[in-house]
């Protein structure tokens, strides 16, 4: 590259060929890179470095799991349970809010309509209870038209009742007694109605 003066500069040389070269190292590696073959070779490597390396990935992984357990602390298989049921929470509270949120809607809408039906009941109540202030009761009217009950008279004693005289027999009666024994009746004597001093 040259300045001002017309004076060179020496590095422009090897800046130039280091251009071209990394030029041609990124085009020959993009095609290797996008080729078939180094996919199935790279591909290759990788399975039998996975292949050599599960037994000791198993081992150390048991390991780490007794040391763990030993430790009393969790692994990688418990955190993994852990944020699977704590998913399963969260989609359960999903859940419930939702209906919480339907059965609030009904409430707001059953309290609405309870509300509106108060005021029109309320209303003929309100004016039945002035009605029943400003006229006297039924029963105070009743009371006042009745006369006043009068004191219910005390019983006289009971007086002793006497015995009954002995009637006579009638006259149906004495014929119907029996005769003496001896067959004749027994004559009553008639009573004389003369005066006994008239003769004298």
């Amino acid at each position: 590259m040259s300045n001002a003066q017309g004076k060179t500069d020496p590095l422009e040389q090897w800046r130039e060929m280091r251009d071209t070269y990394m030029d041609i190292w990124a085009k020959a590696s993009g095609e290797a890179v996008n080729s078939d073959a180094y996919a199935q070779a790279t591909g290759a490597m990788l399975e039998a470095f996975l292949t050599t390396s599960s037994p000791y990935r198993d081992a150390q992984k048991k390991a780490m799991i007794s040391a763990l357990e030993q430790c009393n602390m969790p692994s990688r298989d418990d955190y993994v349970r852990l944020a699977e049921r704590m998913g399963n929470m969260e989609l359960l509270l999903d859940d419930i809010d939702a209906k919480l949120r339907q059965i609030y809607q009904v409430v707001v809408k059953v309290s609405a309509q309870t509300a509106h039906v108060a005021q029109f009941t309320a209303r003929p109540a309100a004016v039945e209870s002035l009605k029943a202030a400003e006229e006297p009761p039924a029963a105070a009217k009743f009371a006042a038209s009745e006369p006043p009950e009068e004191a219910p008279e005390k019983p006289e004693p009971a007086k002793p009742k006497l015995a009954a005289a002995p009637q006579r027999p009638t006259v149906a009666e004495q014929a119907a007694a029996p005769r003496p024994k001896n067959g004749h009746a027994a004559k009553s004597k008639p009573r004389s109605t003369k005066n006994p001093k008239k003769g004298v």
